[in-house]
C-alpha cells in the first residue's frame, strides 16, 4: 500500500500538483464571493433595521476585501512557483554536475 501511495506522491510532485495550492483561476472567486456574500450580508442588515444603504456598503466593503484576498493568493502562488522553478533548476544543476 505505500508503494502505491509513494507512486501517487511522486507523480503528483512531478506534475506539480498539490492540494494546497489552488489554481490561478480561482483567485478571482474570492472578489465574487466577496461581493456576493457581504452584499447578503447589508440586504439582512437593511431588511432588519429599515435602512437602505447596508447592501451598498456590503457590496463596496466585499469588493474591498476580495480583492485584498485576491492579490495575497496570487502572491502567495506567484512565489511558490518561483520557489519550485528555483528547486527544480537547483536539482537539475546538481545533478548534472554529479555527472
Amino acid at each position: 500500500m505505500s508503494t502505491a501511495t509513494d507512486n501517487v506522491r511522486s507523480a503528483m510532485a512531478e506534475s506539480g500538483a498539490t492540494s494546497s495550492q489552488p489554481s490561478r483561476s480561482s483567485a478571482p472567486s474570492y472578489l465574487v464571493a466577496g461581493v456576493l456574500f457581504y452584499g447578503a450580508v447589508g440586504w439582512l442588515l437593511d431588511q432588519w433595521l429599515g435602512t437602505r444603504f447596508l447592501v451598498a456598503a456590503g457590496v463596496l466593503l466585499g469588493g474591498a476585501l476580495g480583492t485584498y484576498m485576491m492579490i495575497v493568493q496570487l502572491k502567495r502562488q506567484t512565489a511558490a512557483q518561483e520557489t519550485h522553478a528555483s528547486t527544480t533548476t537547483s536539482d537539475k544543476t546538481s545533478s548534472e554536475e554529479s555527472e
